[in-house]
């Protein structure tokens, strides 16, 4: 085996990183774990031989709740916050306490079902519905979109649901809010039957100041025992206790160059921050970064045609302050940052089984590439996608997008602040349903992709390099 063939991405070297990241239980931003992950990313940008290794810290809100208790009828119920709730402020500490309150259930929680029932003061249940996964629909929706799918597996029938985007929540929660209610216990329906879901995507509707309504998340099989006994001819009281302090904390992004050619600067990216172990979300993604960085930091800087920019960033479950100050930084220093490569998610496919159990398919989750529209890149993109064999991926283009409400088909991927900013991106990313959820752990990883997904990365930075030599101009932003 000869120099270059020893410095390309390997299966075990991504999996030896993958392990490195899931020993701690999560990876929160402003935590103490949070810290360490990012000091180990250092750590491995460091032994890998790239310069300016630095952690940068930006100034987050993050959540820490110190309660999360619910009682119905005298019966405690596992529960978990939904995030973004009881909080009054941008930050500060809030304490809600609910004692013997009124126990209502209001189904869907849809406008006419609050227009017959006063709940000042009570507490709200409501059954939470996420939609069907609809794959062969989103395609439809672009005639742009390039699909590789060999084996038509996006036709099949699969018990997946879409927990990223709005459905019922948070419209009902906004209704109880609205309503003067005390609580608001959502029932997890199409999910794992457990209380954990650490993610909500308020942030893509309108919500109207700040939640201040504690809300919280309950298993269907405990669901199913609340509406029962709320349903009966026995009043049901409820108590709940929810503390929360949002303060400002350190999200730390962690970067690493290898000097080129060109002082321009092609970032290649994931993110070190998880909810849980995260072995998909994002230590999967993590070590294709390392993998790309042990490949290009072993080339001579001749073949190095741009500068490039090794990035880890954290601040994905608050609000990305962490991204915006990582570009913020970059532009006050004059650095020109020309494409971003993000890399998110190489997991298995999963699908609930009929008591909502993970039952996980030895293939590849599917995936869509965003890919700004410039340079022919989604051409080149879709090209490398069919080359590398990576089947059940979509390569939507994208363009621009400075401000304004989310909209279907925008980058929806940690590249959204580089897109939204100017900076074309090339983006992978899957959404199986156990991300954000407990379950994420190294036998979620499809370890047959890991050595693909960064094969294709690898060729696309030198194919980028050759339009870019030729691209007199340097017109890239």
């Amino acid at each position: 085996m000869n120099s270059i063939e020893r410095q390309k991405p390997s299966r075990e070297d991504m999996m030896t990183w993958i392990k490195g990241f899931t020993k701690w239980p999560h990876r929160l931003t402003g935590t103490k774990e949070g810290r360490e992950s990012a000091e180990y990313v250092k750590d491995v940008f460091d032994e890998l031989g790239l310069n300016d290794v630095e952690i940068e810290s930006v100034p987050s809100v993050c959540r820490e709740t110190s309660i999360c208790e619910l009682n119905i009828n005298g019966e405690n119920i596992d529960c978990c916050l939904a995030n973004g709730t009881n909080r009054g402020a941008e930050t500060g500490e809030f304490n809600s306490e609910v004692k013997d309150a009124d126990v209502v259930y209001m189904g869907k929680g849809l406008e006419e079902d609050f227009e017959e029932i006063d709940v000042m003061g009570k507490i709200v249940v409501c059954d939470v519905y996420f939609l069907p996964n609809d794959q062969r629909g989103f395609i439809e929706k672009f005639a742009d979109m390039k699909v590789y799918d060999p084996h038509n597996k996006f036709n099949r029938k699969m018990k997946q649901y879409n927990i990223y985007s709005p459905n019922n929540w948070p419209f009902n929660y906004l209704r109880a809010k609205n309503a003067g209610a005390s609580g608001f216990i959502g029932i997890l329906h199409d999910f794992m039957d457990c209380h954990y879901f650490h993610e909500d995507y308020t942030d893509i509707v309108n919500v109207g100041g700040y939640m201040e309504l504690p809300a919280l998340w309950v298993s269907k099989k405990d669901g199913e025992k609340l509406k029962a006994a709320v349903k009966s001819n026995v009043v049901s009281k409820g108590s709940l206790h929810v503390k929360t302090v949002y303060e400002l904390k350190e999200a730390l992004n962690v970067k690493g160059i290898i000097r080129g050619m060109s002082d321009d600067i092609i970032v290649v990216h994931s993110h070190h921050d998880a909810i849980c172990r995260g072995a998909v979300q994002d230590a999967s993604g993590m070590s294709v970064v390392f993998s790309l960085a042990k490949y290009f930091a072993a080339r001579p800087k001749e073949e190095i045609k741009t500068t490039l920019m090794f990035l880890s960033t954290d601040s994905h479950y608050t609000d990305y302050e962490g991204h915006v100050g990582f570009i913020n930084k970059r532009i006050k220093n004059n650095e020109n940052l020309i494409l971003d490569f993000a890399v998110e998610h190489i997991g298995k496919a999963m699908e609930l089984g009929d008591d909502n159990e993970i039952v996980l398919h030895d293939e590849s989750e599917s995936r869509i590439v965003y890919v700004t529209d410039v340079y022919g890149l989604p051409e080149i993109v879709y090209d490398a996608v069919r080359k590398h064999g990576l089947e059940k991926t979509m390569v939507l283009p994208v363009h621009h997008k400075s401000e304004g409400e989310y909209k279907s088909g925008d980058v929806c991927s940690d590249a959204y602040d580089f897109n939204a900013r100017g900076i074309p991106v090339v983006s992978i990313v899957s959404t199986p349903m156990y991300l954000f959820h407990d379950s994420d752990d190294v036998d979620k990883v499809h370890q047959e992709s890991l050595e693909p997904v960064a094969d294709m990365y690898l060729e696309l930075i030198y194919k980028v390099w050759d339009i870019y030599s030729k691209d007199t101009d340097k017109e890239w932003r």
